[in-house]
């Protein structure tokens, strides 16, 4: 019973795999610029925030 459920899945897995391609220049750069993006904003908003736990406190003492 688990074997079947198991190749199930990897039958789902293989199907999908089938259906992918490589993307093309426009789209890999594309891709690669929003990465980049979401990647700089989460490191500012971390920086902001480590800013605000260190030096807020000094500030206030």
């Amino acid at each position: 019973m688990e074997f079947k459920k198991v190749e199930q899945k990897l039958r789902e897995y293989y199907n999908v795999l089938k259906m992918t391609r490589k993307p093309t220049k426009n789209e890999f750069f594309k891709i690669t610029k929003i990465t980049v993006a979401g990647v700089l904003l989460i490191g500012i908003f971390g920086f902001i925030i480590y800013l605000l736990m260190t030096e807020l406190p000094r500030a206030l003492k």
